[in-house]
């Protein structure tokens, strides 16, 4: 798939204010499980997803300096709060007073974040002129005495797409899907991941597959991934990654979900230089991939929104047992979940 004139006029990211470090989880319980994480942004007792997207939206809007429009919003998030009622409704009225915009949820992966995107391009392809905006946002949640639970973060992402791409431009898109038996899953009416911890090797036979299937996609500047750092080691090699190219957000924001991949998209925004080429990858039950061509519209946009870097850097850091008030975790009212 190409658009040769479609692509980004804004973008931005969103984190919650509070922090967990690793060793919060070692000295609770013995080890952090998530290897190589320093720290995580976790949601308080007040957030979610969606006030996350709602946060991340506004300030890619705020970067246009007029009143943008936008005819299309698509939400990509694993952990929005109904499973009937639209949450992207929701974001869309804290947003505009406008009504007559269309609006989709893509969820089901890691991937749906990354897929939004996708969608708002296809969208603006599909009707010249039009803009979209894509959102992900994410706060995945697992029992407190489940290992996997100790990586889970938090964050979202936003961006304006358009046929006047300023920011960059889409060049190509690639996919695979793959069942991936063991791995973290949530059944409809559970509030928490599960996770059989049955692992096989996912990751390299999905990459295998999506850079023989899109071989072009292997050429880029720069490497944005959404996974952990397991992961990310076998992606770089996969995509010939050189040193120093990569943006990785996990080990200090940790796994965020659907939100991930489109935060280290962001993340590598905030490096690029105009005349670059980014590719972002979302791992999950297979994988995505959107590759972007950077336009001299970054040096519009810099300095109007605190970066991706920035924000992992801030926030205020808490113990552990303020991390499992915040979390509702240790709620009889909420079941002693998220």
């Amino acid at each position: 798939m190409t658009g040769q004139t479609i692509g980004l006029t804004s973008y931005a990211t969103a984190l919650p204010r509070l922090r967990i470090g690793a060793d919060a989880y070692r000295g609770a319980w013995g080890q952090c499980a998530a290897r190589g994480l320093r720290r995580k942004a976790f949601c308080a007792y007040d957030e979610d997803a969606v006030t996350l997207a709602v946060a991340a939206a506004r300030h890619a809007l705020a970067r246009i300096g007029t009143t943008p429009s936008f005819d299309a919003l698509f939400l990509g998030a694993t952990s929005l709060p109904y499973e009937e009622k639209p949450s992207a409704a929701t974001v869309l009225t804290a947003l505009t007073p406008r009504r007559d915009i269309r609006t989709v949820e893509i969820s089901g992966s890691p991937q749906a974040g990354l897929q939004a995107l996708v969608a708002a391009w296809e969208f603006c392809a599909a009707n010249p002129g039009r803009h979209a905006l894509a959102i992900a946002a994410d706060a995945p949640s697992a029992p407190a005495d489940a290992p996997y639970e100790h990586g889970l973060g938090a964050g979202a992402a936003a961006f304006l797409v358009g046929p006047d791409a300023t920011v960059a431009r889409f060049g190509a898109t690639a996919s695979v899907a793959r069942e991936t038996f063991g791995a973290r899953h949530r059944r409809r009416g559970e509030a928490t991941l599960a996770d059989l911890e049955l692992r096989t090797d996912d990751v390299a036979p999905v990459l295998a597959d999506l850079t023989a299937g899109a071989p072009d996609l292997i050429g880029h500047d720069r490497l944005a991934l959404g996974c952990d750092a397991g992961a990310a080691r076998k992606a770089m090699r996969a995509f010939a990654a050189a040193e120093g190219t990569t943006c990785l957000p996990w080990p200090e924001i940790g796994d965020a979900g659907a939100a991930l991949a489109p935060l280290a998209l962001a993340g590598a925004l905030d490096d690029a230089k105009a005349g670059e080429t980014v590719l972002a990858v979302a791992i999950g039950a297979g994988a995505s991939a959107l590759r972007l061509a950077t336009g001299d519209g970054l040096a519009r946009l810099a300095g109007t929104a605190p970066t991706l870097a920035e924000l992992s850097d801030g926030g205020e850091e808490v113990d552990y047992i303020a991390y499992l008030r915040h979390r509702r975790m240790l709620s009889s009212r909420f079941g002693g979940t998220a």
